[in-house]
């Protein structure tokens, strides 16, 4: 089951920002990430992370209350990944870099990334100016629990 092709209902996004592709790219994440990520990660960068490819692919929540509007959630191609983990780096923060990996973004001041937090393994949510596990969210176990099941989502409207 190809996540890409299984997205909930509540995420809505342009099916023209899909590039497969990216396999050499997608080598260089699993050797240089600090943590072990799940296959399921992997096979979602082999979807968006091709010749084309904006260096991410754009979810947003459908929201029904208007004050909130829709929430963006950008996650990032391979080559975008890579580049991004030095954005973090921080002397101060290194036993937290040290356990994850970043994903994303909210277009804004929050970040995404898989890690060992504070409810185990999964995806966390978390302000980039706040980085560590005291402050994050967890979202859910994989990327297919957040985005084909719609695990998390409602934490994410909440915040």
């Amino acid at each position: 089951m190809s996540i890409i092709e299984n997205i909930s209902k509540q995420l809505v996004f342009n099916n023209s920002e899909v590039c497969p592709g990216g396999e050499e790219t997608i080598k260089k994440i699993f050797e240089r990430t600090p943590i072990q990520l799940p296959a399921d990660y992997y096979e979602f960068l082999s979807c968006i992370s091709g010749t084309g490819n904006i260096g991410s692919i754009e979810f947003e929540i459908e929201s029904d209350d208007e004050d909130i509007g829709n929430i963006p959630i950008c996650l990032w191609s391979a080559n975008r990944a890579l580049s991004m983990q030095n954005e973090f780096a921080h002397s101060m923060k290194e036993n937290f870099i040290s356990k994850v990996w970043f994903i994303g973004d909210d277009l804004g001041d929050m970040v995404y990334f898989y890690g060992y937090g504070n409810d185990g393994f999964g995806v966390y949510f978390v302000d980039a100016g706040s980085l560590g596990f005291e402050y994050a969210y967890k979202i859910a176990d994989t990327l297919t629990d957040f985005l084909v099941n719609g695990a998390g989502i409602d934490v994410i409207e909440s915040l």
